[in-house]
């Protein structure tokens, strides 16, 4: 990894005005990772932001630094296509063909392009297993697929490859228990390129944590975890191999009540998640991704605290070193609340449930900026114990378009999204069915920082009962997430708007 960093550069003729920013080249894998601290576009004509090659013939431009204004705790990935030009899509842990577990994935098609790919699955050793199933996605199409109803010999398989002639997917993977609980973990666009943090780690008597990961490179991998109390485990992936465990099988199977999070080292190459999961009488499980992504603005949507339902939320340093965070609330309307500053030590967390927090009555959602970059996530849980969902937003930047990738047909699904701009958004929210046809339309109009939250089918004034996703767009950028949920009230996961 090599880092140039550019540091109070001034803006052109305006000397007031400064510029912090930098490149990181992750040699091997080949990305390139640009991190905006806080940076002033002048606007297209003026300002261009993007990579050429060396003689500047062709290029990639990241185009939104094409409106003029300031950018701040924004990241750019530049990741190169596979060699033979095909584009992955990985759901890296598979659970099914047995008796207990099953596994549902789904792909979206979010380009206007018809598109053809091919699911492709591996059994834990990354040998080819069970046949190929190819698909053709009409534009804006969608595709799942129930791994035990569609692959031969489910059971062998540890993780599978969607590859595909196209950038624009989103998909997700649901592993569960029918009748008890579910996970709902986005599948992994881009392969991590250095170290992956742990945010939260739970190892007692009635929680459980598990790791499931991926090599994708043709060489073994030699990776290091370090926890939070100091100690280490050495661990080994061979090419393409495929491995899960809990963390309580790295020391004999004993509960570990004093890891709360660890850093996987070396793990360029390696994708994965981590599933939480309760031991005794409640039936809570989710999950999320492990990745490399840091920001230093983490949004939290969505807060729910009453009678029937809690929130927790995890903010994480994965750094040595102390920082500042400073939480700011706000109004289901945007007004914003009172600030508070509070000191984070390296390789602490800001955790607890938001009822515990001190936040101000009104909080309806909240973002926590950090002077170091920080990980973390929330989770919405019944007050019963029976239901669990966690959320992780993707980049700490939003996003401007996006789908909804799920529509439960044997429950509800929830929606819950803010503009984290200061200035209105004009957004529009289209509901597809599987052939990529438009079933409703609608038009929303959000103040600076407002939210917008609801059952999916009361944010349309038309019928969507034969629509099975939902898709976005908006001038602003916007943060938010799904929940869906069983009709008998067990089962509950969320994902992020992808």
């Amino acid at each position: 990894m090599f880092i140039v960093e550019f540091s109070n550069i001034p803006f052109s003729a305006i000397g007031s005005i400064k510029n912090y920013f930098q490149i990181i080249l992750y040699e091997g894998s080949n990305h390139i990772l640009v991190n905006y601290l806080d940076v002033t576009s002048r606007g297209s004509g003026n300002t261009t932001a993007g990579i050429e090659n060396l003689n500047g013939t062709t290029g990639l431009q990241y185009s939104r630094m094409d409106t003029p204004g300031r950018y701040t705790n924004r990241y750019v990935r530049y990741v190169p296509p596979s060699e033979n030009g095909t584009r992955a899509l990985y759901f890296p842990h598979v659970d099914s063909g047995g008796n207990t577990w099953e596994t549902e994935i789904g792909v979206i098609n979010k380009s206007e392009q018809e598109l053809n790919g091919i699911f492709k699955a591996y059994n834990d050793n990354g040998e080819s297993v069970s046949s190929n199933i190819a698909v053709t996605l009409p534009p804006k199409g969608r595709r799942e697929i129930t791994i035990g109803n569609e692959f031969m010999n489910p059971g062998d398989i540890g993780y599978i490859i969607f590859e595909s002639d196209s950038e624009s997917l989103a998909g997700y993977t649901k592993f569960y228990q029918e009748g008890v609980y579910r996970a709902a973990i986005p599948a992994v666009k881009v392969v991590n390129a250095s170290d992956i943090y742990i945010s939260h780690i739970d190892s007692i008597a009635y929680w459980w944590t598990g790791i499931s990961l991926v090599n994708t490179t043709s060489a073994a991998k030699e990776l290091t975890i370090t926890f939070n109390d100091g100690r280490s485990v050495a661990y080994t992936l061979n090419a393409n191999e495929h491995k899960a465990f809990t963390i309580d099988s790295l020391f004999n199977d004993q509960p570990q009540p004093d890891i709360k999070s660890a850093v996987i080292t070396n793990a360029s190459g390696i994708i994965g998640l981590e599933i939480f999961g309760s031991a005794g009488s409640d039936n809570q499980l989710d999950g999320l991704l492990l990745t490399d992504n840091t920001a230093s603005t983490i949004y939290y949507p969505h807060v729910a605290s009453d009678a029937l339902w809690w929130t927790g939320i995890v903010a994480y340093n994965p750094s040595d070193s102390a920082c500042t965070i400073t939480i700011t609330p706000y109004s289901a309307q945007g007004t914003p609340l009172l600030v508070s500053t509070l000191p984070l030590a390296g390789k602490g967390k800001y955790i607890g449930l938001v009822s515990n927090l001190g936040l101000p009555a009104q909080t309806a959602w909240f973002k926590i900026d950090s002077t170091r970059p920080l990980t973390g996530f929330e989770l919405f849980s019944t007050v019963d114990g029976d239901q669990l969902a966690a959320y992780a937003e993707k980049s700490g930047a939003g996003a401007k378009e996006g789908v909804f990738a799920k529509i439960e047909k044997s429950g509800w699904t929830g929606i819950a999204f803010v503009n984290i701009e200061n200035a209105p958004a004009d957004v529009t929210m289209t509901a597809y069915n599987d052939t990529g046809s438009v079933i409703a339309t609608q038009t929303l109009n959000i103040s600076s920082y407002e939210k917008v939250v609801g059952m999916a089918p009361y944010l349309f004034s038309q019928d969507i009962s034969a629509a099975t996703y939902i898709g976005y767009s908006s001038d602003k950028n916007l943060v938010g997430f799904q929940i869906n949920a069983s009709s008998d009230n067990m089962m509950l996961d969320a994902l992020p708007g992808m």
